[in-house]
C-alpha cells in the first residue's frame, strides 16, 4: 500500500494537529491505530494521509522507528501488522 504525497498548502499545520492528538497516547494505542489504518488501507483521501503521516512522527519518537515508510519524502507506504513486542512492536509473522 503506497501513496504518492505531494506537498500543498495546510499539510504542515494538518499534520500537526494530527500529531498533537497522538501527544499522549499510549503504546498499545499507537500499534492499534496503526494497523487499523493497515487494515483498511490507504485510500487516497488526503485527512488519512495526515494522519498516517502523523502516526509515523510519533511512532520514531516513542520506538525510535517506524513500520510505515517514507521513500524518498514522498512515497509514503503501509507494511503488513505489527505486535507488540516487551516495550517495542515487530511486524506479525503470518502462518
Amino acid at each position: 500500500m503506497t501513496y504518492l504525497f505531494i506537498p500543498q498548502a495546510g499539510d504542515r499545520e494538518a499534520i500537526e494537529i494530527r500529531l498533537s492528538a497522538l501527544e499522549n497516547a499510549s503504546k498499545a494505542v499507537l500499534i492499534a491505530t496503526y494497523n487499523k489504518y493497515q487494515k483498511t488501507g490507504i485510500v487516497g483521501v488526503r485527512a488519512q494521509i495526515h494522519g498516517i503521516l502523523a502516526l509515523h512522527y510519533r511512532f520514531n519518537a516513542v520506538f525510535s522507528s517506524s513500520p510505515i515508510s517514507i521513500k524518498d519524502q514522498f512515497e509514503v507506504a503501509l507494511q503488513t501488522p505489527i505486535v507488540p513486542v516487551g516495550d517495542h512492536w515487530e511486524f506479525e509473522i503470518e502462518d
